[in-house]
């Protein structure tokens, strides 16, 4: 996270960038509607963004973003973006779960990891190494080595040779 900002702040940020991408202008009952909360909360978290240098809001008018907002509430979007999809088209995650999840890891990763998960991204999407039927020899795998809350290894048990399949 790049800024001083709560997840909760940084969640309402997103919301009106999305609403302003998705409508071209955003209003108070939007927002709300988007984060299933009441008019007063987002009212409130408005205040704290403009205090922050994040929207210019008053109330009853406008709300738009600053530049400094525009660019922090793109960076979390564009976050929330790829760890989506990295769960549903990649890990094959429902997306419900997938989108929730990415809400979550979009607050906490540092800058370092964030890069580095872009560029296995770029990776995956891009590099013509891979087999063309990965997916469906991944969907294989899961089904056949079945990992889950219930039947969890040692995190070492994934990164030597002894669970490779034979």
């Amino acid at each position: 996270m790049s800024t001083d900002l709560t997840e909760a702040l940084e969640d309402y940020l997103e919301a009106v960038y999305d609403i302003i991408d998705d409508k071209g202008g955003v209003r108070v009952k939007d927002i709300a509607e988007r984060l299933h909360v009441k008019n007063s909360s987002v009212t409130a978290a408005l205040r704290n963004l403009r205090e922050a240098g994040f929207v210019n809001y008053e109330p009853y008018g406008v709300i738009s973003l600053t530049e400094s907002g525009f660019d922090e509430a793109r960076r979390l979007s564009e976050t929330h973006q790829v760890f989506r999809q990295f769960f549903v088209k990649i890990l094959g995650v429902d997306k419900e779960a997938a989108n929730e999840t990415a809400c979550r890891l979009e607050h906490t990763m540092v800058p370092e990891v964030m890069a580095r998960f872009l560029q296995f991204m770029k990776f995956i999407s891009t590099n013509q190494a891979i087999d063309e039927h990965w997916e469906e020899k991944f969907k294989q795998f899961c089904k056949t080595n079945d990992v889950s809350p219930g039947n969890l290894a040692s995190p070492a048990d994934y990164m030597n040779n002894k669970t490779r399949a034979s």
